[in-house]
């Protein structure tokens, strides 16, 4: 029977044989035996009796003891065999899969604590070397308007902050009585009167790429995607490349942003985890110490995680371009089936385990309990993350923009059971508002992003006020780098701009993105309990060119500025227009403002236009033609010149047969293609959005690699037809310098190469020129630039490279002036982050500067040490104190010019120039069509020549004022609006 027992029950592997318990049958005989009275000492007739019936019942209880024992083991081996044991796990191996069981229950019913019972801000002590650093201090924020996270305005309050908590928040606090309260000395009490400033919640930024994409951008530091093996790679952590000395944390922290989503790029179907974190230095250079969940116990409420997944474009583009799945969106949706399908089959092995083993424990205690389950719990790192989305325990966050994608992700949630939170880009889900508040899924969008691939080419800028109408939640979000996200209150201003409340969009970088973080109860609020992170702004948050004074995160100052005094109020903007028949004869009038050129600034003007040319400007009567408008106050500027882009030639960037194209290997010698050959005007909805804007002119550049990228082209924006388009066929040739221009070639490959191609492209048009004037030099670009016919205008960012060209005008034109030419040679810098450093240099040398990006960023090694907006003073004071000509340009959107220029307009608070609105529309009109050859024919409105202006409300450089009417020519638009 041993050997039976031993069969039905295997040893385990800390046990021997001999340690089996088993029915000893010689003990049980002799105890039966005594308890039968057998005596030796009695007869021997009662001993026969007496040993025949010891046996009979011997026999009895041994084959009774034999069945029962049989039908045991029968029992055993069936339960035994039916959970497939082929060894038992260890005792610790049970107890930790009991754990994780446990944990799971756990886990579904965890809840949030109430803010006003946060006592404590579990990071207050976290990242220093020090645990008392803070401890013993408090601030109060005195006199504040405060933006809460809510959507609510309260004026004349006081913010109390204490542990890296929200303390307090009403009228008049007392700092004796807190001190009395907190049981604080006053002297510990860090009182900040705001003067009635704005204060807002610290934003929360919940799409960034902050620390996996540092800045500078280098192959070193380049962590976003992981683009190797497989688009589906759940089990990947952000915060494994996260960098926390990324220059961009604090910079981004200077715009008032708090805390960011940090999530894995889109390339990846299933791009891994994402991790929250905090814009706070902290002294210990932890990548962990600046996580948002850093420090939470189970009192701190659910400790969430999220997740990154994509659909679209990207995905199919990247991986059937290297022949491997998905080469379309249907192998998308089987990929994230079959993902999703082996995380369901794992959870619910899982799910077994842990059922099995509470029946074993139910039925044959804790300690037997392990006899009876099949193995280890199952676990499988590559889903694990999976399978905790399945749960319930991970915020999802989808990259779609389209509305088919949108749908087939619900269609996977639906079929697997999982909770989507928030479709991030989702740029045509204003097709879909009803989906979305079904599935109860926000968004997290741009505000006027667009058109950069076919994704996001219908979008539109009324996207965030569709979908709130319809009772979706909308944040907005930087995609950092992409955008800079230290203007992510710029995103919700523009929003605002377009239709969104002021209060829905102060929430769209607070509250919202903060409940979507599963944060809503410590984080986008500044109310008692929550923690405290707040910003101090210069004017309200909502207005062009906003930046704070003063950040505060966790109760720590992070970001300051002087205070200084307060801007301005923006003019307020005046009744719409009445009446406008489109007709390219009229008189208008009540003009406020009228600039119309560097020297022309009319206050309560008229302008008076017949058969699309200006006839009358003047503060004084004109004479009327036509219909007669009253703008009520508003301001006239001349029609917007967008320098430097690639409208007219690319519609989606993206999508190459929508462009002229991409030129290799050109013969320097030739100047490149000409723009004006490869121009498509009409049916274009970039142009159009740029036209609505009040821009009317675009100089258009070829797209080309190597030093020399080709003639731009000067066109009005609103032609319908080729022949009507182009003002100036050869506006000037553009060339490159530096990392960009780099394309492998021998003349290129260097820096040193490429100064030395154009040096001797120049010089050598000088030596071969038999011209004496521009009508002359019309067969070669260079030849035309030697005799300064056109300008030679130069992308370059660093300050050397820059010096260099300045040096080079120098050579070139004492050059020039040996074979008697009379004019100077025009350079142009475009581009320029670094050129305030050589600022008095350019001034000298008459060198023009086309900022570009006209809000610099610090994003690659050649513009490093740009000044980044929050510097004071700016760049562009730096520039314009030296004597530097200035304009700004926005090729990725250039319906926006105007709104640069008011930024830089705003920003100017430094007093070292005396910068006004009128010479900052010379940075998008003027200044700009000089700057590249285009000033005789656009940039200004002249009496006797065609009238390309724009009307608005009120300024263009402020957010709020709409287009009256944009003219340029005979093409009248009237109240033109985005789409």
């Amino acid at each position: 029977m041993a050997s039976r027992r031993h069969e039905a029950r295997p040893l385990l592997e800390d046990e021997e044989e001999d340690d089996l318990p088993y029915h000893n049958r010689r003990g049980m005989e002799r105890n039966l035996l005594h308890l039968l009275g057998f005596n030796r000492a009695a007869g021997s007739s009662k001993l026969a009796t007496t040993f025949i019936i010891g046996i009979c019942v011997i026999t009895v209880l041994l084959f009774t003891s034999i069945f029962l024992v049989a039908r045991r083991d029968h029992t055993l081996s069936r339960e035994w065999s039916a959970v497939s044991v082929a060894r038992p796990i260890a005792s610790a191996a049970y107890q930790d899969g009991m754990i994780k069981c446990h944990s799971i229950a756990r886990r579904s019913d965890e809840g949030e604590p109430a803010p006003n019972e946060r006592a404590r801000n579990p990071r207050y002590a976290i990242g220093f070397k020090s645990t008392t650093n803070g401890t013993d201090r408090a601030t109060i924020l005195k006199h504040a308007t405060l933006w809460d996270g809510d959507g609510t305005l309260l004026k004349d309050i006081d913010i109390a902050l204490h542990n890296g908590i929200v303390y307090k928040v009403q009228k008049d606090l007392s700092t004796q009585s807190l001190a009395k309260e907190l049981k604080l000395d006053a002297n510990l009490f860090d009182v900040i009167d705001v003067e009635g400033r704005h204060v807002t919640p610290g934003l929360v930024d919940m799409h960034s790429h902050v620390g996996v994409d540092s800045w500078p951008a280098l192959r070193a530091t380049d962590d976003t995607n992981e683009m190797t093996e497989s688009p589906t790679l759940p089990q990947l952590r952000s915060l494994d490349g996260f960098n926390p000395h990324d220059p961009a944390i604090q910079t981004i922290n200077s715009g008032g942003v708090t805390t960011s989503l940090i999530l894995p790029g889109s390339g990846n179907l299933m791009g891994g985890e994402a991790y929250a974190i905090k814009h706070r230095k902290v002294e210990t250079n932890s990548a962990e110490d600046m996580l948002l969940n850093a420090g939470m116990s189970d009192d701190d409420g659910k400790q969430w995680r999220w997740m990154k997944m994509a659909c679209g474009e990207n995905a199919k583009t990247f991986y059937g371009g290297k022949g491997m799945l998905p080469g379309s969106r249907l192998g998308e949706g089987w990929l994230f089936r079959k993902y999703f399908e082996a995380a369901r089959d794992l959870l619910q092995q899982q799910d077994d385990w842990c059922t099995a083993a509470e029946a074993a424990e139910n039925k044959y205690g804790k300690d037997a309990a392990r006899f009876f389950v099949s193995g280890r719990f199952p676990e499988e790192q590559k889903y694990e993350s999976l399978v905790a989305l399945l749960r319930g325990d991970v915020r999802l966050n989808t990259h779609c923009y389209e509305t088919y994608d949108l749908e087939m992700m619900i269609r996977h949630s639906h079929e697997f059971g999982f909770k989507i939170t928030t479709f991030h880009h989702a740029l045509e889900a204003w097709r879909v508002p009803e989906l979305l508040v079904r599935e109860n899924i926000s968004v997290a969008i741009f505000a006027d992003n667009w058109a950069y691939k076919k994704e996001a080419y219908d979008a539109s800028v009324y996207d965030g006020v569709v979908l709130s109408d319809a009772g979706v939640e909308v944040a907005y979000k930087s995609d950092h780098p992409v955008l800079n996200a230290q203007h992510l209150i710029h995103e919700a201003a523009k929003a605002h701009h377009y239709g969104l409340s002021a209060e829905l969009a102060i929430k769209s970088v607070t509250s919202v993105p903060a409940t979507k973080l599963g944060a809503g109860h410590r984080i986008g609020q500044l109310k008692p309990g929550y923690d405290a992170d707040a910003v101090i702004w210069d004017r309200h948050p909502l207005e062009l060119g906003a930046h704070p004074l003063k950040v505060i995160v966790d109760g720590y100052e992070t970001f300051s500025l002087p205070f200084g005094s307060k801007p301005a109020e923006p003019a307020p903007v005046t009744e719409d227009m009445r009446g406008c028949s489109e007709s390219a004869s009229f008189t208008l009038k009540n003009i406020g403002n009228l600039y119309a050129d560097e020297t022309t600034a009319l206050r309560n003007a008229t302008i008076v236009v017949r058969d699309g040319v200006v006839r009358c400007m003047s503060e004084s009567e004109c004479e009327d033609a036509g219909e007669v408008y009253d703008l009520r106050g508003g301001v006239v500027v001349p029609g917007g010149v967008a320098a430097h882009v690639g409208l007219g030639l690319k519609e989606i960037a993206a999508e190459e047969v929508t462009y002229d194209g991409f030129v290799e290997g050109l013969d320097p010698a030739t100047g490149g293609n000409r723009a004006v050959d490869g121009l498509r005007v009409g049916n274009s909805k970039t142009l159009d959005a740029t036209l609505h804007a009040g821009v009317t002119t675009a100089i258009a550049v070829p797209d080309a690699s190597g030093v020399v990228l080709g003639q731009s082209v000067a066109f009005r924006t609103g032609a319908t037809s080729y022949k009507d388009a182009v003002l100036k066929d050869v506006a000037a040739l553009h060339v490159a310098l530096g990392n960009e221009a780099k394309d492998g070639t021998p003349s290129a490959s260097a820096l040193s190469a490429q100064i030395g191609l154009l040096r001797r492209t120049l010089m050598s048009a000088i030596d071969n020129s038999t011209a004496q004037n521009c009508s002359d030099a019309t067969d070669n670009p260079w030849k035309r630039v030697i005799h300064g016919c056109i300008p030679l205008a130069i992308k370059v960012h660093e300050a050397n490279d820059i010096s260099k060209v300045i040096s080079l005008k120098n050579e070139v034109e004492t050059a020039a002036h040996k074979i008697g030419s009379q004019s100077n040679i025009r350079f142009t810098i475009v581009g320029g982050e670094e050129a305030w450093l050589v600022a008095d240099d350019l001034a000298k040398a008459q060198i023009p500067v086309v900022l570009l990006p006209a809000r610099c960023t610090p994003g690659v090694w050649e513009s490093r040490r740009c000044r980044v907006p929050s510097s004071r003073p700016t760049a562009i004071e730096i520039l314009i104190k030296a004597g530097v000509s200035v304009s700004l340009s926005d090729p990725e959107n250039a319906r926006n010019i105007f709104w640069e220029a008011g930024w830089a307009l705003a920003d100017a608070t430094n007093g070292i120039v005396d910068l006004n609105e009128h010479q900052a529309v010379g940075f998008v009109t003027w200044n700009a069509a000089d700057a590249l050859g285009s000033g005789k024919v656009a940039g200004r409105i002249s009496v006797g020549k065609t009238a390309r202006f724009a009307a608005f409300n009120g300024s263009p450089l402020v957010l709020g004022p709409k287009p009256q009417l944009v003219l340029d020519g005979s093409l009248m638009l009237c109240h033109p609006k985005q789409a």
